[in-house]
């Protein structure tokens, strides 16, 4: 099976992590036609094995082999196929870890830097937040004998690979990690927002949209400004309210880092404030181990500084006694408790309510952190 092993090579050798290692991926198989499914299910556990534990060993010392033999051997992916195709490989045993990365780095409270390490090794799963027709949903599940555990009222976690959008309705359900699915808990447990009237949310840098998908479906009376600097991502969201049927979501290019954006473009003050800034996402990295093998720690400080400048924007648009929702998808203390620190002495009519870090490892999850704010009456 001398092919699966050329495949990887020609995979990660010219690999930098400029682009997604799926889109990667997709772009390779693309041009290599002949890998049929099993190949390439090899192929691509093998690249993702390689990067969730590369980094713990010096390249000098160890071969691409060793790596993704040690890797294999030490996670819970299991793939006979492959683990043939490699077979006698491996040049040498590894022993123990190496390198320690992001050893100097401060971790958020809650979080254990061993813990979040050895957690990159295991793919986290998939999760839906159920919308409508949950019974149904459980049902065709099992009817297609799909492995899933109930979280919540509203919440699934499935085995990755489930091909879950072949069996359920697309308007029934939303991909979203379980972390996300409770970000808002914190605003929704201490606002208590009456549900029949409207809320006037500004959503900072918009994303994908899991959030404020998430917002309206609890409040469906909430309207809504989501704003960021990608046109592209504000189409998508548009195209994903009008699959669920939400009204009341404008959206608006604006560069929220800008203060001079923000004070000219936003004209309005708002009962919510929902800032889920960029960040290193290193809450997220067992889920895209790429960026765990290619991230620089010197990147941290921009990030940091992005954050605090955005959020020291966003915040003079919450109106008095209305609510300011930090949130991140890191684990660093940088981006978390020492923007939370300094958006605080920048600003004394705010008052912190509550911050945590939500640890996704036990439950297979992203991890994330959200920090909610109230603004003085």
């Amino acid at each position: 099976m001398y092919f699966i092993k050329q495949a990887i090579e020609e995979i990660i050798i010219p690999y930098d992590g400029t682009v997604p290692l799926t889109h990667f991926l997709k772009q390779y198989f693309k041009a290599h036609p002949k890998l049929g499914s099993r190949d390439r299910r090899a192929i691509s556990d093998a690249v993702y094995t390689y990067y969730r534990v590369a980094r713990f060993y010096p390249a000098a010392q160890y071969t691409l082999w060793d790596i993704i033999q040690h890797g294999l051997s030490s996670g819970k992916l299991q793939n006979p196929f492959l683990e043939k195709a490699l077979a006698a490989s491996a040049t040498q045993t590894i022993a123990q870890v190496s390198e320690k990365p992001f050893e100097a780095l401060a971790f958020s409270e809650g979080m254990d830097a061993a813990v979040w390490h050895a957690s990159i090794a295991t793919q986290p799963l998939l999760f839906i937040r159920m919308r409508k027709h949950i019974p149904g949903i459980i049902q065709r599940l099992q009817e297609q004998a799909i492995v899933f555990q109930q979280l919540g009222n509203q919440a699934l976690s499935i085995t990755n690979g489930a091909q879950i959008d072949k069996i359920l309705k697309p308007s029934d359900y939303v991909v979203q990690d379980w972390s996300s699915q409770r970000s808002l808990d914190l605003f929704l447990q201490t606002a208590v927002p009456d549900k029949q009237k409207e809320l006037r949310v500004w959503d900072t840098c918009s994303g994908a949209g899991g959030k404020i998908l998430l917002l309206k479906d609890l409040l469906p009376e909430a309207a809504i400004l989501s704003t960021d600097i990608r046109e592209s991502i504000l189409h998508n969201l548009k195209e994903r309210a009008r699959l669920y049927g939400h009204k009341k979501i404008a959206t608006k290019i604006v560069d929220s880092s800008s203060a001079l954006e923000v004070s000219q473009m936003m004209d309005t003050d708002f009962d919510l404030v929902l800032c889920d800034v960029p960040c290193s996402g290193s809450g997220t990295w067992a889920r895209t181990p790429e960026q765990f093998h290619f991230f620089d720690p010197k990147r941290l400080a921009d990030f940091a500084a992005l954050q605090f400048s955005i959020a020291d924007n966003a915040c003079t648009k919450v109106k008095p006694g209305g609510y300011f929702l930090y949130i991140t998808c890191s684990v660093f203390a940088a981006e978390n408790e020492a923007v939370v620190t300094k958006l605080l002495a920048h600003h004394p009519e705010l008052s912190l309510i509550q911050s945590q870090l939500r640890n996704g490892i036990e439950d297979r999850a992203d991890s994330m952190f959200v920090a909610l704010f109230r603004k003085a009456s």
